[in-house]
């Protein structure tokens, strides 16, 4: 129960609400524990009518309970709607809350969460989590806590009118729940393997979509569907044992109530022979009986869901106990203006890992500069720019900027300040305006056209159906990569940003997109801050400062002439990528 209770710590304006539901739905219940007596009175009278004359008396109390029946049938129906549509609308608000405070945790976590983990097993543990919280709140607010309330006070009644039932009833009962209480102990392990199963299937099913391409590229549909399928039948084993233990405590369950029902309407039935109890007793004790074994089976079922729920609870619990591995300080500054950025023998390593991507490099670049980042792949270079946008924090060293820690400036203000123009570009499945307008959100259609006319990205969007209103596919699968890089140009444009991050931006393009995209990318670094990272060196010749990297250290640094002057790896890699071979990048060459 501890993990269902975190989850209550989400909702706190909620108890409130979910205390008077279960306050309405429980009294208006409790209203049904008269039935019975009603009922025994009605019959008592009847045979009384029967044995001794029927009276006027007789018939006035006869009516005046009937009107108590109806009095009582019309009440439960009148507040069981509004219970139900109390208990109905709590449920929605209560499962959508949950979601809202899940993906606001999951926002702030850091980027190496999500390197770690498969998003459509993430999305399972939110989805199932959240949907069995909800159900729980539902089942406790519908009147759940009324049985138990209920079953108190029908067993206090047997006690004082028919003590020999009220014991059977007492042992009985308690007997029932503790069977109850043992399935969900000892089904336990099992629905944490069968949760954890069906979360690795999700996984595999959620990251096959997302790479659907690639699956489809290598014809390894087969192959994806198999491991699927595994996943899937390990689910369903866990599962199916699961069942078989609840299968047989149902029937040792069932057997307990019909044995109990059975022996106390005969006790009761041998009395009334006797003439310790009247035809009205047998009737109480039957319909008291049902009423017992009708709440009982919802605490039951509570209580096996309530072991569901805490399974689905606790997985959700441990995404809330992750916390960023990158925080702001307490007393961090907004960054306004970005006028220098300095590493200062900053070292990294990825977290598990203890292989050093990045070892004690150090260089700075100011205001308006250009940086250039290259050597082969794995020398740490997308690696520099995650610790500038503050993705991670260095193992070691210290990364300044403006003669500051970067840790002194909150994470926002100092990727505000910076764009960035990816190799892999990520669009959202969303219209071509609305990943524009990404960057601003509160941009005007003017400006949305003018960034994507600098982008030269206006010539292909204009020729679509909708233009801009056509919608790109998730990852932006149904544009082309020169069109994909094009859009996250003008997207960078619109957002106007001091520093620009280029990652490969032109690596996989072909002629005339990489002609529209460097023209582009031009516009979009005029009178800015860039850092660059290509494998073409010549694509970087004008850079003001470049830095060549090797096995995570920093091997050179200085502008094209310098390097060329100083006859090292830059310059051989130079040479090599004249104009013959212009197209091999660094890895080619060096392999």
């Amino acid at each position: 129960m501890k993990n269902i209770w975190r989850l209550f710590g989400l909702i706190p304006t909620y108890k409130t609400r979910l205390l008077k539901v279960v306050l309405i739905n429980s009294g208006f219940g409790l209203i049904s524990l008269v039935v019975p007596i009603v009922y025994k009175y009605v019959l008592d009278s009847i045979v009384s009518s029967v044995n001794h004359g029927f009276t006027p008396e007789v018939g006035t109390g006869i009516a005046i309970a009937l009107a108590i029946l109806l009095g009582i049938y019309l009440t439960d129906t009148i507040f069981g709607y509004i219970g139900e549509r109390l208990s109905d609308l709590l449920f929605i608000d209560v499962m959508w809350e949950i979601r809202r405070k899940m993906f606001q945790h999951l926002s702030r976590l850091s980027i190496d969460y999500y390197e770690r983990n498969r998003s459509g097993e993430v999305l399972e543990k939110i989805s199932n989590g959240t949907m069995s919280f909800a159900r729980w709140v539902y089942m406790i607010s519908d009147g759940t806590m009324g049985t138990f309330i209920s079953i108190i006070l029908i067993l206090v009644f047997l006690w004082v009118k028919l003590p020999l039932i009220g014991l059977i009833m007492s042992i009985a009962l308690p007997l029932s729940i503790y069977i109850s209480i043992r399935k969900v102990l000892k089904t336990k392990p099992i629905r944490k393997e069968w949760v954890r199963r069906g979360e690795k299937a999700m996984g595999e099913m959620g990251e096959t979509m997302a790479q659907v391409s690639t699956v489809r590229s290598f014809a390894q549909e087969q192959y994806k569907l198999e491991k699927y399928n595994t996943e899937v039948d390990d689910f369903r084993v866990f599962r199916i044992r699961q069942s078989r233990v609840e299968w047989s405590t149902n029937l040792l369950r069932g057997f307990l109530h019909n044995v109990t029902v059975i022996l106390s309407i005969g006790i009761v039935a041998w009395g009334a022979l006797r003439g310790h109890y009247t035809a009205g007793d047998i009737v109480l004790v039957s319909l008291y009986f049902q009423q017992l074994r009708g709440n009982i089976g919802p605490i039951s079922r509570a209580i096996a869901e309530t072991g569901d729920i805490e399974t689905a609870a606790e997985r959700m619990v441990d995404i809330l106990d992750i916390q960023p591995t990158v925080v702001d300080s307490p007393d961090a500054q907004t960054l306004t203006e970005l006028k220098s950025i300095e590493f200062k023998n900053v070292s990294f390593h990825y977290p598990g890992k203890e292989t050093k991507v990045l070892n004690n490099i150090s260089f700075s670049f100011s205001s308006g500069q250009t940086l250039a980042l290259v050597g082969p792949s794995g020398v740490g270079k997308t690696t520099i720019t995650k610790l500038l946008l503050r993705f991670y924090a260095p193992t070691s060293g210290k990364i300044v900027i403006n003669g500051e820690p970067i840790e002194n400036f909150t994470q926002d203000s100092i990727r505000n300040l910076i764009g960035t123009v990816m190799q892999d570009v990520a669009l959202f499945n969303e219209t071509i305006e609305e990943n524009l307008r990404f960057a601003k959100p509160e941009a005007s259609d003017e400006e949305i056209r003018a960034a994507a006319q600098t982008a030269h990205a206006d010539i292909f969007i204009d020729k679509l159906p909708e233009n801009y209103k056509t919608l790109v596919g998730e990852r932006g699968i149904k544009l082309s990569g020169g069109e994909k890089q094009r859009v996250a140009i003008a997207r960078a444009i619109l957002r106007d940003p001091q520093l620009i991050i280029l990652d490969e931006a032109t690596s996989s393009l072909d002629s005339r997109s990489e002609q529209f995209v460097q023209d582009g990318l031009h516009k979009l670094m005029s009178n800015k801050t860039a850092v660059i990272i290509a494998h073409r060196l010549s694509t970087v010749t004008h850079a003001d400062k470049i830095i060549v990297l090797e096995k995570g250290k920093v091997l050179e640094q200085g502008n094209h002439e310098q390097l060329i002057k100083k006859k090292g790896l830059y310059a051989k890699l130079f040479s090599i990528q004249s104009p013959g071979s212009s197209h091999k990048t660094i890895d080619e060459l060096l392999s």
